[in-house]
């Protein structure tokens, strides 16, 4: 039997990734949040070889071994030739030890994250399940953690959520590796502890693959939504709407999108139904839109007749009679506001915001949209217009392919 890949597929096709995966393009940091527990161990294992990586070990100082972890994740980084850094935090002793110790290291996190860095977590499928049964036993909108988010001035990402557990520990004794056993996990009076060893082996054992189904990344029912008619959006339209998406109902959210549904045509608004994701207003519908990924830079310039990979989508060459010159170097820029070109066949110049009006380019969209230019003179807009100057006999022609972050 071939050995289970699960845990590298995973990495390959988590969306805000690529950029470090790529090991050219990535500006910061790659922070790789290390426990020392099997699940992080796999992670950073499996991110050892992205250029700055970083491990990051938070010690909360609630158990008496916590000196012996940080010598052993130290170890660990080392043997995997990844940078180490620990922090130490303080845990208020009362209440909820455990929302007061993630309270305490996500802010240890939001402080490191500089512009352009990543931090990757460990979490996984049978993790995300555990979260939604304890959101809904909590009454809590059983939405679970998000597989990407803002945080600091970088951005969050947990690229094990498609990953069984049973998958991680294939992994990690596959390739030897050597991880501590948290004698906290263990503990039943501890929720979340109850929940993952006890409601969700019985769901499992008696639904097979309840798990999974619990587990299955928000997104997933995001791409099955059709968009709210803006003639639909009732109270009860707009909730039932955010709720086939997997998103939370609060009556505040509910009223701004129904108030905003009667503003003019002409008017693109937005309104914030979670970290990281907003419902915006097209024309005559309402779409749920992920963020972009303006804080992991594009490259600095790319090659005529060279398709490139960038955050936000993937810039596509095709031979045309008249084009850009084969084998150009043009700089990367995104939108700033003002722009304008003189596009073959017109004869007069053109704002880009003229331009993506007149071919309907949704408002989300436009920010993360290449503009290539020569210098200070801007070139092309990739799938909307060349400039007049600059096209040649039998050259290629650019075509912008946005990711998709709307559904």
């Amino acid at each position: 039997m071939a050995p289970d890949d699960s845990v590298e597929r995973a990495l390959t096709q988590t969306r805000i990734l690529d950029v470090f995966l790529d090991g050219t393009r990535a500006a910061g940091r790659l922070w790789v949040a290390f426990s020392g527990g099997v699940d992080s161990t796999v992670l950073l294992h499996a991110l050892r070889t992205v250029p700055r990586a970083v491990a990051i070990h938070i010690d909360h100082g609630l158990d008496s071994s916590a000196p012996d972890w940080v010598r052993h994740c130290a170890a660990a980084a080392r043997e995997f030739g990844v940078e180490f850094e620990s922090r130490s935090v303080r845990v208020d002793s009362r209440g909820n030890h455990e929302q007061a110790a993630r309270a305490a290291r996500y802010a240890v996190f939001g402080e490191l994250l500089a512009p352009g860095d990543l931090l990757a977590l460990g979490h996984h499928a049978d993790d995300q399940a555990e979260t939604r049964v304890w959101q809904l036993l909590t009454g809590r909108e059983p939405g679970g953690m998000p597989t990407e988010r803002r945080l600091g001035a970088g951005w969050l990402v947990r690229p094990l959520m498609g990953v069984r557990r049973e998958q991680i520990l294939d992994y990690a004794r596959r390739h030897g590796l050597r991880w501590i056993e948290d004698p906290a996990n263990a503990d039943l009076g501890f929720d979340r502890n109850a929940i993952r060893h006890g409601i969700l082996r019985r769901l499992e054992e008696r639904h097979p693959g309840a798990l999974m189904r619990l587990s299955a990344p928000r997104r997933a029912a995001v791409e099955c939504l059709r968009p709210l008619l803006v003639d639909e959006a009732s109270d009860r339209g707009v909730e039932a709407w955010l709720l086939a998406a997997g998103l939370p109902t609060p009556s505040r959210t509910v009223a701004e999108i129904r108030r905003q549904s009667l503003a003019a045509e002409d008017r693109n608004p937005r309104v914030r139904v979670a970290p990281g994701t907003w419902a915006y207003r097209h024309g005559d519908a309402w779409h749920i839109v992920a963020d972009g990924a303006e804080s992991v830079p594009n490259p600095d310039t790319v090659v005529a007749g060279v398709d490139t990979a960038m955050p936000a989508g993937m810039l596509r060459w095709q031979p045309a009679k008249s084009g850009l010159a084969v084998g150009r170097s043009l700089s990367i820029r995104r939108r700033g506001g003002g722009e304008r070109i003189r596009p073959v066949g017109r004869g007069c110049t053109k704002t880009v915001k003229a331009l993506f009006q007149e071919s309907h380019v949704p408002p989300w969209q436009r920010a993360d949209w290449p503009l290539l230019y020569d210098g200070e003179q801007l070139m092309a807009v990739p799938g909307l217009a060349l400039a007049t100057a600059a096209v040649v006999a039998n050259g290629c022609e650019p075509r912008w392919s946005p990711r998709r972050t709307t559904h």
